[in-house]
């Protein structure tokens, strides 16, 4: 029997299958840093928890775009946490931030815009459809960030089709959190150019100097979708619970998205949807919670940069998230003579004889000659690391060696490497 070959040629997510690569590692005893695996390392709140036990017995299938309540609340959270005005009857709510974005990748045709270091699933999703997308180039003193210059360089030539333009902020794999600045200047490109904009806000407030991530919807809300969800900020990725939020200029797609979604996943499952109400609350505590995660990760991120650049690895400048991107170029002779000579071959070794795992840049649109790495530092116990900072108030090497030994044991081993190969 035939089948798609847009979806018989994609692989399994890269994220997915390094995290199920080391439990099996570590199951056979093997000592692994997993730098490969971006899920929250902290506990989700109790009252978020309790919300969901005190409402485990409701059965009932919900409205198609999510709970009324919920959606209300969304938009309020919105407006009070990240400075975006929409009304909740635009708010749309999914099973992930991840499903919803595929799901507008589904119904919007045009050309995508990927900026180089983006998140692991757009081109996969992209070419499930058979989309077409263009790379567009970044470069590591920009923090892999898209300048307005380089995608008014590209608009410019290629003006014949319509294009949707991905943005994620703060960053996946990168860790950088794009400016007002920067956004004022993209936002009059896409403005010229009717550019569709699909914003994945999905880190907003895990940002390491304000409180949340600007937003390109801030000046070009027309033509922004933006998207977000509980998996990050609210360290509830089992969940699967996401919300999408339309400008009243794009109001007329209401009803294709809810046709959509009724003849896909119908809704999000009861109980968390009721879950998610007291999380969006974001109560003083959630708020503080929130914060100190945020705070704690800032520390960890620090040290790490500070360790591995000391040593000559390339870094970006972690900005918020629970990633930075990692560079060997300073090492690419040497490397080549090991006869490693793309990033995936790079990434084998390094787990293979260092026992670090690591996500190579060709599956974040770096091209495969790059040695550049996503490295999240979260493999930590979130719940005891949280306990010692409210003593300690301070993330220094002995904080680190105590507390998140498994990132200490990676950041020696990387540093082993340069070593060696030198």
């Amino acid at each position: 029997m035939k089948i798609n070959q847009n979806i018989s040629g994609l692989k399994p997510s890269a994220t997915l299958l390094i995290n199920e690569k080391v439990k099996e590692l570590r199951t056979k005893g093997q000592e692994i840093t997993h730098f490969g695996f971006g899920q929250s390392p902290f506990p989700i709140h109790q009252s978020i928890v309790e919300k969901l036990k005190n409402n485990a017995t409701n059965n009932h299938y919900l409205p198609v775009n999510g709970l009324v309540e919920l959606r209300q609340q969304v938009s309020v959270f919105l407006k009070n946490n990240q400075g975006i005005h929409r009304a909740s009857d635009l708010i749309f709510i999914g099973p992930g931030s991840k499903e919803l974005l595929y799901q507008s990748i589904l119904l919007f045709e045009g050309e995508f815009l990927i900026p180089k270091g983006s998140w692991v699933s757009y081109i996969p999703q992209i070419k499930s459809k058979g989309g077409s997308y263009s790379i567009l180039e970044t470069r590591l003193e920009d923090n892999f960030k898209l300048t307005a210059s380089c995608l008014e360089a590209y608009l410019t030539q290629h003006q014949e089709q319509e294009h949707i333009l991905v943005l994620n902020s703060p960053n996946n794999p990168t860790g950088a959190v794009y400016s007002d600045i920067e956004y004022k200047s993209l936002a009059a490109v896409c403005r010229k150019h009717r550019v569709l904009v699909f914003s994945d806000e999905i880190y907003s407030q895990i940002n390491f100097t304000n409180e949340y991530s600007s937003s390109i919807s801030t000046y070009y809300s027309e033509g922004t979708i933006v998207f977000g969800g509980l998996s990050k900020v609210f360290s509830a990725g089992g969940y699967r619970l996401g919300f999408m939020s339309l400008p009243k200029e794009l109001e007329h797609l209401s009803i294709v998205y809810s046709s959509l979604f009724s003849e896909t996943f119908s809704c999000v499952s009861s109980p968390v949807q009721f879950a998610a109400v007291k999380a969006y609350q974001y109560s003083r505590e959630l708020q503080d919670y929130v914060a100190t995660s945020a705070a704690i990760l800032d520390g960890i991120s620090s040290y790490v940069y500070t360790e591995l650049s000391k040593n000559n690895i390339q870094c970006t400048t972690p900005q918020g998230s629970f990633y930075m991107m990692i560079g060997f170029e300073n090492f690419k002779e040497k490397i080549r003579s090991l006869k490693l000579h793309t990033s995936t071959n790079l990434s084998h070794y390094f787990l293979d004889y260092y026992g670090v795992a690591l996500l190579p840049g060709s599956d974040f649109g770096f091209e495969s000659n790059e040695l550049f790495f996503r490295l999240a530092f979260v493999d930590f116990d979130g719940e005891k690391v949280m306990e010692a900072y409210k003593k300690e108030k301070k993330i220094d090497e002995l904080f680190i060696k105590e507390n998140c030994l498994s990132i200490y044991k990676g950041v020696q081993q990387l540093k082993k490497f340069t070593r060696e190969i030198n």
